[in-house]
């Protein structure tokens, strides 16, 4: 009897061990990874820590990523995943790149700690490149060249990517100071000359009211004006 209930607790343990090992799985693994650098940022992101969280040991992690540079690359692919292209309507290209291009926006905000891993040089999955593909068709079918649709989409992307990163490291919108942006506005009424900052002075109103929302629509609909002129020209 003790010696069949040993044998059955060791099958039991193996039971155990095989689902974990069937559970894990490289998409399990990226977004185990994600979920930890969106709460503690991304260094606290190591093999170790994933393993942990998942109930595994860290080799059988590497069953399905090699390293760390794996990893990182099937973060920015997922990231780029998270893109929804499922309301763009490609025969009005203009709407449907704002509609990309804000989504893609929307998707950096959702993830700030991970915005660093974007601008690594990793390997992305074809699922991945969907998005771009997708934008790259939308603009050749509105009548730009191949080079021009290339120049349009890193135009548009950088355009996303800086406004995001101004928006989570400008000082006037609350930094480390505490300052709010209506503080800011406030204490350079206060401080600044007329005379040496009048045209900052009469933005201050603006200042107070700051909107990053309104402020990204007025900077993609400055672009995609612009994109009209091009395609018309090129016409």
């Amino acid at each position: 009897m003790k010696s069949k209930k040993l044998f059955g607790g060791l099958m039991n343990k193996a039971d155990v061990t095989d689902t974990h090992r069937n559970a894990l799985s490289r998409h399990r693994i990226v977004e185990q990874a994600i979920a930890i650098a969106d709460a503690e940022g991304i260094d606290a992101v190591s093999m170790r820590r994933i393993a942990s969280d998942l109930g595994a040991t860290p080799m059988a992690l590497y069953n399905h990523v090699a390293n760390k540079d794996e990893l990182m690359g099937g973060i920015a692919g997922q990231l780029l995943k998270e893109i929804d292209v499922s309301a763009l309507d490609p025969s009005d290209w203009a709407a449907a790149i704002k509609t990309g291009y804000t989504e893609f926006r929307r998707v950096l905000l959702r993830h700030p700690n991970l915005f660093s891993v974007l601008q690594r040089k990793t390997e992305v999955s074809p699922d991945a490149l969907r998005p771009i593909e997708l934008a790259m068709s939308i603009l050749q079918g509105a009548g730009f060249s191949p080079e021009e649709a290339l120049k349009a989409h890193w135009t548009l992307s950088g355009f996303a990517m800086g406004h995001v990163l101004w928006q989570m490291t400008n000082p006037l919108l609350g930094g480390d100071d505490g300052m709010t942006m209506q503080a800011h506005a406030m204490h350079h009424r206060a401080t600044l000359s007329t005379d040496d900052f009048p045209c900052l002075i009469a933005a201050l109103p603006a200042m107070e009211a700051y909107d990053m929302d309104s402020c990204w629509e007025w900077g993609i609909d400055a672009i995609i004006e612009g994109l009209k002129v091009k395609l018309a020209q090129g016409g």
